[in-house]
């Protein structure tokens, strides 16, 4: 029978003398040598004129001279205090407010609790206790280890920034305030996670976010309570989006910080996961997530183009294999300038050939994606020779069929969104399930529509963080709403944020 959870126990406060405090995190963390003991927290004992200190440390986490300097430093301030205060007249407060001015690096700041004191150690910084003292000094020497800034793998673009983020949260967000030096956007930091201690940055800017979605998305940040959150920024969406069974993504992911900076122009909020290369946009609308980088990397007549181009091929990833599957059920009502749809008869039902289709072409893009890269591009190839070639011979597949699912599938990949894509694959499958219950029963145009009208529904239904997923479609808004879906204006246009975001402040300068 599984054991109930239980909360952590409760930590004790920072005791002036130094070796209970030397006791109780050595105990806690691990501290020593042998089975069941840590060797990358490091515990450093040092002293001087009469104070006895000890200084902790994550290994990994620093330059060792950097630590060198530290500590000599440390211990030439001890003295010079000790030196103005030869009497001993001196209060602890006053020692604490000495070393933190005068100690040679930027941030220093005492710490009065336990648990901030396990959750700043094990976060990266050096904590030093000194013996009757009922605080702890903290000096933040981290140097996280990281890759180099490299380009976005996923919203790549012809021309525009090559910058991405990567898995350092300090980098991303220095990357967006790099491009928004305005006083009034926040960057607040939480950690969620009993286990892992996330760090989590909010961003928003103050004079413009909607301060009901701010507030919002604060509360459910704080409210997380899981062991960890291991899977990054999908673990906090999931969370956080209150996510069950529904396909369709309720929030948008960006490598790209030109694409989480305009956001937050825009009124959205931005939430920054450490050890993530994603940050997380919220809340967004299903038209939102078919915007690509590029279109505003293009002169505006050819970005409206694409974006026509990136609607068009939403529209036929979904409804090309159910129409193609309608079209076939009555070919003899089939209009001759649709004459392309017509597939001849195969050895199995037409459905079932798509939906092979389908799952063929899934596996074949996840063998080009976990193979190893000197072989992903063998893999490739040879499952299309296969796949192409042969699956038509043997008569597993027709040609119409492989045909309009290559189509599908390239479509598919068009879409800015990954997330989207998929959710589009499960809403083409239930497309073409309804539309071959409904040839069963007779009436398959009939079900065809009926399938279209339940997918909208939907998606008329599904709300993101509050905002309704389909806007601005439904409910419909056709200035500052479809206007900005249909064209990518000219920045010099730009009037206007998203109105279905409550910005405090509606108008733009481009």
């Amino acid at each position: 029978m599984a054991q109930p959870a239980q909360s952590p126990p409760e930590m004790p406060p920072i005791r002036r003398e130094l070796q209970q405090n030397v006791d109780y995190l050595n105990k806690l963390l691990g501290i020593g040598q042998g089975p069941g003991h840590s060797w990358d927290i490091m515990a450093k004992p040092f002293s001087y004129g009469g104070f006895q200190m000890m200084s902790y440390v994550l290994n990994g986490y620093f330059l060792t001279m950097n630590v060198v300097l530290l500590i000599e430093n440390l211990q030439a301030e001890v003295k010079n205090f000790l030196d103005t205060h030869s009497d001993g007249n001196y209060t602890l407060q006053e020692l604490i407010s000495f070393l933190n001015t005068r100690i040679a690096f930027v941030q220093v700041q005492s710490v009065t609790k336990m648990s901030d004191v396990v959750r700043f150690i094990l976060s990266g910084p050096m904590v030093t206790f000194i013996d009757g003292l009922d605080e702890a000094l903290l000096i933040d020497t981290r140097i996280y280890p990281m890759r180099s800034i490299q380009e976005s793998e996923v919203e790549r673009v012809i021309r525009g920034p090559r910058d991405g983020f990567t898995e350092t949260m300090l980098m991303n967000t220095a990357l967006i305030r790099r491009r928004l030096r305005d006083p009034s956007l926040r960057a607040e930091l939480m950690q969620v996670g009993t286990r892992s201690k996330t760090d989590v940055t909010l961003m928003y800017i103050e004079e413009v976010t909607n301060p009901a979605v701010v507030s919002d998305i604060r509360n459910r940040l704080q409210s997380i309570d899981v062991d960890g959150v291991i899977m990054a920024e999908q673990s906090v969406t999931d969370l956080i989006g209150r996510v069950k069974w529904n396909p369709y993504p309720l929030v948008r992911y960006t490598e790209r910080p030109d694409v989480a900076a305009t956001a937050l122009v825009e009124g959205h909020v931005v939430i920054v996961v450490d050890t993530s290369p994603e940050v997380i946009i919220a809340p967004v609308t299903l038209f939102q997530l078919l915007q690509h980088p590029e279109e505003y990397h293009s002169y505006p007549l050819v970005g409206t183009a694409m974006r026509w181009v990136i609607l068009f091929s939403a529209l036929v990833s979904v409804l090309l294999p159910g129409l193609f599957l309608m079209m076939n059920i009555h070919p003899a009502h089939m209009p001759k300038w649709m004459a392309f749809f017509h597939a001849h008869p195969g050895t199995m039902p037409l459905w079932v050939e798509l939906l092979i289709a389908e799952v063929l072409l899934n596996i074949l893009r996840l063998a080009v994606m976990n193979a190893p890269t000197m072989i992903g591009s063998m893999v490739s190839i040879v499952a299309a020779v296969i796949f192409g070639q042969f699956a038509s011979k043997i008569q597993l597949l027709e040609p119409e069929v492989l045909v309009y699912m290559a189509l599908v599938m390239a479509c598919q990949f068009a879409l800015p969104s990954f997330e989207l894509a998929s959710a589009n694959q499960l809403a083409r499958w239930f497309i073409i399930v309804v539309t071959e219950i409904g040839r069963a029963v007779g009436y398959p145009f009939t079900a065809f529509v009926i399938s279209i009208i339940v997918w909208v529904i939907f998606l008329s239904c599904t709300r993101s963080f509050g905002v309704p997923y389909f806007w601005p479609l439904i409910p419909f808004q056709w200035r500052n709403g479809m206007t900005e879906v249909l064209l990518r204006r000219p920045t010099s246009s730009i009037r206007g944020r998203p109105s279905v975001l409550h910005p405090r402040i509606r108008a733009r300068k481009g």
